[in-house]
């Protein structure tokens, strides 16, 4: 995993200048910062909101849970230090079918229960995102049962 945002954006650039790829480290750094808006959209961020964030990257990507550790830490730098939520949610449609960035908008709403409410400053973040993702409000309506029903 990288360590910090100036290492992040140094390795999105070659020495053309032209934007590289994203890897899976990249989609995973874009799906954890946008997690992390959820997380803090109601400026508290509570414990339960995090472990559900950390459980939903250890499912999506595989990772340990030091990799998680870091993952979450430099999602929450990227996040403090971005003023768009576009650059990320360009990466994930441009990795990602329409399924899987619904999955990321379930789990999106996953982490807004975990504190047993949906504040109304998550839930406008959560459809911002998934507007950026190019999802149907009957896919963001879906999407936001399904995690009521596996919470």
């Amino acid at each position: 995993m990288l360590k910090t945002f100036e290492q992040f954006i140094k390795t999105r650039f070659n020495d053309s200048h032209a934007l590289k790829e994203p890897d899976h480290h990249d989609i995973a750094l874009a799906a954890a910062t946008l997690m992390f808006e959820v997380v803090k959209s109601d400026s508290d961020i509570h414990l339960f909101e995090n472990q559900q964030m950390a459980e939903q990257l250890r499912k999506q990507f595989s990772l340990s849970r030091e990799e998680i550790t870091e993952l979450i830490a430099l999602a929450e730098d990227t996040s403090d230090k971005s003023t768009s939520l576009h650059g990320f949610t360009r990466q994930l449609c441009d990795a990602w079918n329409n399924s899987q960035r619904c999955e990321l908008v379930e789990d999106l709403w996953l982490i807004a229960l975990a504190d047993g409410k949906i504040d109304a400053h998550e839930r406008h973040i959560i459809r911002k995102i998934a507007a950026l993702l190019y999802l149907t409000d009957t896919q963001i309506a879906h999407a936001k049962e399904a995690a009521k029903s596996r919470s």
